[in-house]
């Protein structure tokens, strides 16, 4: 039975090592789980009618597989992007997103119920943003999105000390810092952070990205995005057997 992850640049991803450890540890010795780059999002046509049963889908895609999906799931159809896919006949597909899961669990053993923030700034306005909003808005945290363009509420060059001051919680959603990029971080005012701030990168490849070791600098808690990861893997894993019921 064949996975796989579809996305852009995809040598960053720990995704094929920790679902092949899983095949190998279960004893499923015809399972297999693939890289599958793609330059652009067309092409996963090809894919979708080739014999995988399962794929996840990471950055730039979340937001863009959806038109190509028979199905959605309700909650990621209100989030607005996907990254997990199953198959559910011969050519059709349907789509989930377990990132909700990864994060807010992930989130929740960090920071812990008795310290959640009033608000939070989130880095970037992609699909792993959407996610990250609904389970912000979930849990009662007022999101306001940062982003290079027009998609986000403010841009990057309008943050200021008195913002930073009223945002406790800083979430990156980009890929800045992310390997083999790692000499590049968000471009937000670091010094207006303190230890009063929280400041979690989805990012897992480094494990301490320039943008967590800068925001450590001014004293800030901080939390890289493996544990979402194993998370997420997880529940897209429970989504597979539910259909395969292997």
């Amino acid at each position: 039975m064949k996975f796989g992850l579809i996305g852009y640049p995809l040598e960053h991803s720990f995704s094929k090592r920790y679902f092949t450890e899983k095949f190998a540890s279960l004893g499923l010795l015809d399972f297999s789980y693939d890289l599958i780059p793609l330059y652009y999002i067309e092409e996963v046509s090809q894919v979708l009618s080739s014999n995988f049963f399962g794929l996840n889908i990471t950055i730039p895609y979340k937001t863009a597989i959806l038109l190509f999906l028979n199905e959605i799931d309700p909650k990621a159809r209100e989030i607005g992007a996907v990254n997990t896919l199953v198959r559910t006949g011969k050519s059709s597909w349907k789509g989930y997103n377990t990132d909700s899961d990864g994060f807010h669990q992930s989130f929740m053993n960090w920071i812990g119920k008795e310290t959640l923030p009033a608000n939070a700034l989130i880095l970037g306005s992609g699909g792993a943003s959407k996610a990250i909003s609904y389970v912000l808005d979930q849990l009662g945290i007022s999101a306001t999105v940062v982003s290079r363009s027009d998609r986000g509420d403010y841009r990057y060059d309008e943050l200021n000390a008195e913002m930073m001051k009223d945002y406790r919680l800083i979430i990156n959603t980009t890929p800045s810092g992310m390997d083999p990029d790692i000499f590049s971080s968000p471009t937000i005012p670091y010094e207006f952070l303190t230890e009063q701030h929280w400041v979690y990168d989805l990012i897992y490849n480094p494990a301490n990205t320039l943008f967590l070791q800068r925001c450590k600098q001014k004293g800030a808690r901080t939390k890289n995005g493996l544990e979402m990861l194993h998370i997420q893997a997880e529940e897209a894993w429970k989504i597979w057997k539910s259909y395969a019921k292997f």
